[in-house]
């Protein structure tokens, strides 16, 4: 006899299960009805936990984000103690989250883009990065303007991660190059 899940239990193995039927299948894919067939459970199980397919995708989208950004803290609170130390964490871990994820990461936030109330995603998501960043490098705020800084650094690191996703530049040239030039735009008087 199975023993049966919590609701949170439920909830990780759905979400798990999500991330298997959107590589398997692709975004448009991804349903509740879907989910619910491949798990086992009835559709109301599905929409108890989700409510909708935009809210699944959206607690996909959060749970990646959640992961890299407690990872970050940890390693930085951990064993960073100088600025390029900082540094070398919050992008090595950057593309190392792209690496494992970003085309599923990529058809979650495209997926998610098809709802009215998350065509702003983006900049939610740049936002939230910059708020992060702003904790991590608050030492560095000397003029005022770290905060354009920040969105600035992260514009360079999400593109540049994603070149190195597509092998248009070499991983560890890309992450060079990016911590000399965040060094740089952190460390301006």
């Amino acid at each position: 006899m199975r023993k049966r899940l919590s609701k949170d239990e439920r909830r990780q193995q759905l979400l798990d299960l999500s991330l298997v039927i959107l590589e398997r299948d692709g975004a448009d894919a991804l349903t509740l009805a879907t989910l619910a067939k491949e798990a086992g459970v009835t559709k109301p199980v599905a929409y108890d936990h989700f409510q909708s397919r935009a809210n699944l995708l959206y607690q996909l989208y959060a749970r990646f984000d959640q992961r890299l950004v407690d990872v970050t803290r940890q390693r930085v609170a951990g064993q960073a103690r100088s600025l390029q130390e900082r540094v070398h964490h919050v992008v090595a871990l950057y593309f190392d989250c792209v690496r494992q994820c970003g085309p599923q990461y990529e058809a979650i936030v495209s997926a998610l883009m098809a709802y009215p109330e998350y065509k702003g995603i983006r900049t939610n998501i740049r936002n939230s990065f910059v708020h992060v960043y702003r904790e991590l490098f608050s030492d560095h705020d000397t003029d005022g303007y770290l905060g354009y800084r920040l969105v600035a650094i992260f514009g360079a690191i999400e593109e540049v991660a994603k070149a190195t996703m597509e092998d248009q530049v070499p991983y560890d040239q890309a992450v060079m190059t990016l911590e000399r030039l965040i060094v740089s735009a952190l460390q301006r008087d």
